[in-house]
């Protein structure tokens, strides 16, 4: 009987619990545009291609994954901003850094694109809050857009 109670204790667990991430934090990710024009962005992992999104000023794209075991998961993100192009680690090592919240709970990591560069915070709060840390400033590249990143706009 005690056996029968167990099978059906984890036979109705398991559909709740398919979504959630074991033993590593949810990560929950979102790209602010703080420009006054469209930015169009393309996000993506090495396992996971989220595809290009023209996200409007004020506007927001989001995702969220589960992180891998060994903390090595990153999303790389390419920006078009009218004749101006970026990319950034939107989620790296840096962005554990800045927006861990010290738990197995979901995490927030939140990214804000101005018009004299990109910010990070792990709490959505209004800018210019002390929590906003500025990163780079648009044009600056870097190693990861000509190591990491093939692709071009259209």
């Amino acid at each position: 009987m005690r056996s029968l109670f167990i099978c059906l204790i984890l036979a109705f667990s398991i559909p709740s619990i398919t979504n959630a991430c074991f033993f590593t934090p949810e990560w929950k990710i979102y790209i602010i545009n703080g420009t006054p024009d469209n930015i169009i962005m393309h996000v993506r992992s090495k396992d996971d291609d989220l595809g290009k999104h023209n996200v409007p000023s004020n506007g927001y794209y989001d995702w969220s994954f589960c992180d891998r075991f060994d903390g090595t998961t990153t999303f790389d993100a390419e920006f078009w901003w009218g004749q101006t192009y970026d990319c950034l680690e939107v989620f790296s090592k840096l962005a554990r850094r800045k927006c861990d919240r010290f738990g197995f709970r979901v995490q927030y990591c939140y990214w804000l694109l101005r018009s004299d560069g990109f910010y990070i915070s792990p709490l959505n709060v209004s800018f210019p809050d002390p929590l906003w840390v500025f990163t780079k400033p648009w044009g600056s590249g870097g190693t990861l857009c000509s190591m990491h990143i093939v692709s071009n706009k259209s």
